[in-house]
């Protein structure tokens, strides 16, 4: 069955993913009472909403949670109410514009197929199925989920799929087929029931490389019939899943809740390597039978502040808005309403005036913090929850640094032992196990004249052996060596500040906290490229811009920062002075967007600046 046909030749060309900097992503999750799906899905409004937000790509719901399709599939599950083909409608008018468009399309969570085929569930512990999550060991991929892939790819010529609930969906699976093959692979009869049993740490990897072989099983598979679709798998390869990408995935992206996951996730997601993109809750809460009624809406000053963020990094954006429908109590149809789009609109301005100094822009490394990949797996008891108390200390650590305008990366363990010799300071924080190889390539990295802080006791004792030989140095007048100490080891320095500290501070950032974590930071590495004073409510990137100069971004984080709030306006920060260390005289030094002439003075390797106010975003370029 052919639904499209499409000449590409004759359409205009689509950019691939790797090449999409802003979009826009709409949820839908059909239920069974839903009723005319597609009535008012009309090119007219798919239309009005590419001429209001101008995407580079549009991801639409396929499938939701509850494992119904949102268009008229042959091979998976659906209502049977539509009207037309929705699915149909978008790919024709996106098509004709030239805007890629992407499936939202759920993975591992599929509540009918697991009420149909209960043999394909996991089963938990006791032996309880599971009503919703897919087992790995089963058959769903080859029986439902690829052949639906490929139906998106082939006969609705998507461009790819953003497949939600995957990493964090692999669950721990009690299955009989789940436990014969651990037994058949590991030897091991005796299978654990909960964290701290025996072989708890063997079998939870034991399922992450099946969630691994699953990932490249369907990628594969649906590449096959279409070499073009592209992939991403939400969440996976990012915080939850802190490794290389080992799977066939073509970019990353996830759903972000707040600006401050958006400060933190983006700093990982940069350091992976690949295109990736982050999305925005346009939302504060669910409820009222849609995704985002009015009362809970981000204003767009609130998105274009978190988009910000993310821009500041080098990767793309977008936010999430239902597809459920006009008016407060919408009939869920599976149209979009324009007019809860109309801020969007602002974002994408925002966005594309700092596009070409932003986008596929580097970090210019300066403070690395670690994500142990061995440490994180050792604590987590589900495959890929987001073990948010475990996320909190390392978030809280980096959001300390990022107080002092410090400018931060977030690393896994193998991205660190590619590149630990960029990083000026490394931070290790709160965590009892690290990679035996790790450890001793860090003591190498000081002893060779890099610098270390440790946070948490448990570190201190992983480095006993280097700080018990180390010269201990007097610190400044007020710390104690209980809140801060200091050694040279080497040609290098390893600072310590025994307290956990970073779940408190990631819950709320405490004055006393950050300055405690400002005076390590400044002792360890007193000479960052970048020095911003005049505010705390501000975070600092150091990057390198497509076109070869030096970018320091200045992103405003004042105001409150949880899941729940929401900003009407948001205050100016300012006056700032700026020093940016720049080993010959600069060209220009402009301010971004604008190409602004900035006043500056320039003297021994250091160009001096003041920045009135940063309303959301500021970005100083040195030519």
């Amino acid at each position: 069955m052919q639904i499209l046909a499409e000449d590409r030749q004759e359409l205009p060309k689509r950019l691939q993913r790797k090449d999409c900097y802003f979009g826009v992503h709409f949820d839908f999750h059909a239920e069974p009472s839903d009723k005319n799906i597609g009535q008012n899905t009309t090119p007219e409004m798919v239309n009005k909403m590419i001429d209001l937000i101008q995407p580079d790509f549009i991801q639409v719901d396929t499938k939701g949670h509850p494992g119904l399709s949102s268009y008229p599939t042959r091979v998976g599950n659906h209502g049977g109410s539509f009207v037309g083909d929705p699915l149909k409608v978008w790919r024709e008018v996106t098509a004709r514009r030239g805007v890629a468009l992407y499936a939202h399309h759920s993975g591992l969570c599929d509540g009918c197929a697991m009420k149909n085929h209960p043999d394909w569930a996991c089963v938990d512990a006791q032996g309880h199925t599971n009503n919703a999550y897919v087992s790995l060991s089963g058959p769903y991929a080859d029986k439902l989920l690829i052949p639906q892939l490929i139906e998106l790819a082939v006969d609705y010529k998507l461009d790819g799929a953003w497949v939600d609930a995957e990493c964090m969906g692999a669950t721990v699976d009690y299955s009989a087929a789940a436990k014969r093959a651990f037994t058949q692979q590991t030897g091991i009869t005796a299978i654990p029931a909960k964290p701290g049993d025996p072989e708890w740490f063997t079998w939870t990897q034991f399922h992450r490389e099946a969630f691994r072989k699953y990932l490249r099983h369907h990628t594969s598979e649906v590449k096959k019939k279409a070499p073009w679709f592209q992939f991403c798998s939400n969440y996976s390869f990012l915080i939850p899943m802190p490794e290389p990408v080992s799977a066939g995935v073509d970019f990353l992206s996830a759903d972000i809740m707040d600006l401050n996951h958006m400060r933190f996730y983006s700093r990982f997601m940069a350091s992976q390597g690949i295109p990736g993109d982050l999305m925005s809750w346009s939302f504060t809460k669910w409820g009222l039978g849609t995704l985002d009624p009015p009362e809970s809406r981000k204003p767009a000053v609130q998105l274009m502040r978190e988009a910000a963020s993310g821009i500041a990094q080098g990767i793309g954006y977008q936010a999430v808005f239902s597809q459920a429908g006009a008016g407060r109590r919408p009939v869920r149809d599976g149209s979009v309403d324009l007019e809860k789009l109309k801020p969007m609109g602002e974002v994408a301005k925002f966005c594309r005036e700092r596009q070409k100094v932003c986008f596929k822009a580097k970090t210019v490394p300066q403070i690395a913090v670690l994500i142990s990949t061995g440490a994180q797996y050792r604590k987590m008891s589900q495959v890929g929850d987001r073990l948010f108390a475990y996320e909190g200390m390392h978030a809280g650590i980096a959001f300390g640094l990022l107080d002092n305008q410090y400018a931060v990366d977030v690393v896994h363990s193998a991205r660190l032992l590619e590149r630990l010799h960029e990083y000026p300071l490394v931070v290790i924080c709160e965590q009892d196990y690290l990679e035996p190889d790790l450890r001793d390539r860090v003591a190498g990295y000081v002893q060779q004249g890099g610098k270390l802080l440790l946070i948490g006791d448990g570190m201190v004792k992983l480095f006993g052996k280097e700080i018990g030989g180390a010269e201990k140095h007097e610190m400044p007048q007020g710390l104690s060596p209980q809140s801060f100490a200091c050694y040279t080891f080497g040609k290098g320095m390893i600072g310590v500040l025994p307290q956990q500290i970073g779940a408190e501070y990631a819950k709320k950032a405490d004055p006393v906290v950050r300055d405690l974590i400002g005076v390590a930071a400044k002792t360890l590495f007193p000479n960052p490229i970048a020095v911003v004073t005049g505010s705390h409510d501000l975070d600092v990137s150091a990057m390198r811009t497509p076109a070869g100069g030096l970018a320091v971004h200045l992103v405003n984080t004042s105001g409150p920062h949880e899941q729940s709030a929401l900003l009407s306006s948001i205050a100016r920060v300012g006056p700032l002075s700026v020093t940016i260390r720049f080993g010959t005289r600069p060209k220009r030094v402009l301010l971004e967007p604008g190409s602004r002439e900035c006043g500056h003075a320039y003297e021994n390797g250091n160009i001096r600046l003041n920045v009135d106010e940063v309303k959301l975003h500021e970005i100083i370029v040195v030519e």
